[in-house]
């Protein structure tokens, strides 16, 4: 029997957006910085008010690269989970243990 899956923190309600919808120049700018792999698979959340971020995108098929960029635009927590869903729950986990909520 599979394991249940872990329900995203609560306290995060994390708000996801595509690379493409980010409207600022100055915004996208700096998330693009941290991309890797692919522009297309990018997502970010930033939560209201803070200047740090997580973001995920697809390394490969099957794979996904999850992290969480301070204000200063270096990357403190990394990892790659096997589905997007995996990964997001991962940063946002790394997001509440690191404080930026």
């Amino acid at each position: 029997m599979a394991p249940y899956p872990k329900p995203m923190p609560q306290l995060l309600n994390p708000t996801w957006q595509t690379f493409q919808s980010i409207a600022s120049g100055a915004a996208a700018a700096a998330y693009s910085e941290q991309c890797v792999f692919s522009l297309a698979t990018l997502e970010i959340d930033c939560p209201c008010g803070a200047t740090s971020f997580a973001l995920t995108e697809r390394e490969q098929p099957g794979l996904w690269r999850w992290a969480v960029v301070n204000e200063w635009g270096r990357v403190v927590a990394l990892g790659s989970e096997p589905s997007q869903t995996g990964a997001k729950r991962a940063s946002a986990e790394a997001l509440a243990a690191l404080g930026f909520q």
